[in-house]
């Protein structure tokens, strides 16, 4: 009897008014799985309500046999999400049997368990929209026995939407990747070749992600005239210690798409050219470049951006290995930079009197007829300041003539020319193209009050501002955020600290 009036106070409680269609959602949106456990147990009406919702027990982390079985069983026929990490992957045939259910599959294990993966993993899986597979041994057997062919989920992927390969043995043999939209590769450049890697892409042609570290062949067996257009890519990023054009010579990278290049020179590649296509017909998206951004700080780094797309060239170095330095700069007028307004150069430190490091800033700022903003952060000043001089190049043609905006960030007492300042401006301003702003961003007051009123004759606003400042060299005006696509995810936090004698943590 006292149960039954407890129930029927229950029924009368507020948050029961909510219809059990839309309270069975909330769980939906929790974090963790313990979360889900804790909300059966608050009352038997609680309990039936989210027990029968089976698409609340679909996430698999096969960390407890006995746990696994229920989720299962009350996930009935609804599509299962399974991460399963190397010290659990004992417990794969656990799930073997439900390969018709499988959405997502994360498998984490050693090469010595890829004969275990193919053996229960031969069955055709028809709604499986996301594949990963990591490989924790650095040194894996070449035999045959570690080679993941077409006989993983019978040869047909068509569903799949999102494959991710670490460490793993392949050749990319699957032929129906018809809706594939994410692919990443990692760690297999002395597996997979150059041929391979273009027949996977001919065969999933929806390809808009592309990440590929350290899975660039060294050399290519690929005729030179094969050049394939990637017509839906989005994004592409590759990282190796080779020269990228290996791969992206037969690559055509269309207008809109990202492409972020990460290598480590040394002294056999002191040119940025030698990591780009031999063709720059190849890089549709930087036909049309509005941002330039330039840093050389630790190694190189350059952005070119716009409406076609994205291109960054981003060198890890440290100090033992030569670093490129300038020459981004002076390669950057091999670029269509014609339609550039805005050029950010961060820590451009080649000393004032080399002249050939002149001409390189004058050669690319002459080039860039309609920009409109320079800001150089923390950089040796002098070579930039020469180069806007119309009267300091025998040409006498104007560097930047739609020239408005000058900004200096300053990081040290001689990082400004002040004389050469007042002198390109009072140049500027007597052929007609007076700069509306020089903005001097430091912590101390760099021009002095006899030099401050000359230097405002020729610029309608000088703006100090003292203080210290982190610009980021690569910000882009309406840049978005970059973050990573799992975070957030809360399908594989789960807690395991509790059970009982249903097998499910305090159920």
């Amino acid at each position: 009897m006292l149960l039954i009036t407890r129930s029927i106070k229950n029924t009368f409680a507020p948050i029961n008014r909510v219809p059990p269609d839309v309270l069975s959602l909330i769980p939906g949106y929790r974090k963790r799985d313990k979360e889900l456990i804790k909300l059966t147990h608050v009352c038997r009406s609680w309990r039936e309500i989210f027990i029968s919702r089976a698409s609340l027990w679909t996430f698999l982390a096969c960390n407890e046999p006995d746990k696994t079985s229920v989720y299962i069983q009350r996930s009935r026929k609804s599509p299962l999400k399974v991460r399963i990490g190397a010290e659990n992957f004992e417990r794969l045939p656990l799930v073997a049997s439900h390969v018709d259910r499988l959405k997502a599959l994360e498998l984490y294990f050693y090469g010595r368990d890829v004969s275990r993966l193919i053996k229960n993993l031969s069955s055709t899986a028809p709604l499986l929209e996301k594949l990963a597979l990591h490989v924790y041994d650095t040194n894996i057997s070449k035999s045959d026995s570690t080679l993941i062919e077409s006989t993983l989920f019978d040869g047909n992927l068509s569903s799949l939407r999102e494959l991710c390969l670490s460490r793993i043995r392949t050749s990319l043999p699957w032929q129906n990747m018809s809706n594939l939209t994410s692919f990443e590769l990692s760690w297999a450049h002395s597996e997979v070749s150059t041929t391979q890697l273009l027949d996977f892409f001919e065969r999933a042609p929806l390809l808009r992600q592309i990440k590929l570290l350290y899975a660039v062949p060294h050399s290519s067996n690929t005729p030179a005239g094969r050049v394939m257009s990637l017509h839906h890519l989005k994004s592409l990023r590759i990282y190796d210690q080779v020269a990228h054009s290996i791969l992206l010579n037969h690559l055509r990278i269309p207008t809109g798409a990202s492409v972020m290049l990460e290598f480590e020179p040394n002294a056999n590649s002191l040119s940025l050219p030698d990591y780009l296509p031999r063709s720059s017909d190849n890089l549709c998206n930087v036909s049309h470049i509005t941002f330039i951004n330039l840093d050389f700080d630790l190694g190189p780094a350059m952005r070119l951006h716009g409406p076609s797309g994205d291109l960054r060239l981003v060198g890890r170095s440290d100090w033992f290995v030569p670093i490129l330095d300038s020459l981004a700069l002076r390669d950057l007028h091999k670029f269509p930079i014609s339609t550039t307004e805005s050029l950010t150069i961060s820590r451009y430190a080649i000393p004032a009197e080399s002249n050939t490091e002149e001409a390189a800033v004058y050669q690319t700022l002459l080039t860039m007829n309609n920009l409109r903003t320079i800001t150089l952060i923390n950089c040796i000043n002098l070579p930039f300041i020469l180069a806007l001089n119309p009267n300091h190049n025998a040409s006498n043609a104007i560097p930047c003539p739609k020239l408005q905006e000058l900004v200096l960030y300053i990081q040290r007492r001689d990082g400004l020319f002040v004389g050469g300042l007042l002198e390109m401006a009072r140049a500027r301003a007597s052929m007609g193209v007076r700069l509306s702003t020089i903005a001097i961003n430091c912590s101390w007051e760099p021009v002095s009050k006899e030099k401050a009123p000359d230097l405002k004759n020729y610029v309608a606003n000088l703006d100090y501002r003292l203080g210290r400042f982190t610009p980021r060299w690569d910000a882009v005006p309406g840049d978005p955020d970059e973050a990573d696509d799992d975070s957030g995810s809360d399908d594989g936090d789960t807690d395991d600290s509790d059970s009982n004698e249903d097998g499910c943590d305090s159920d």
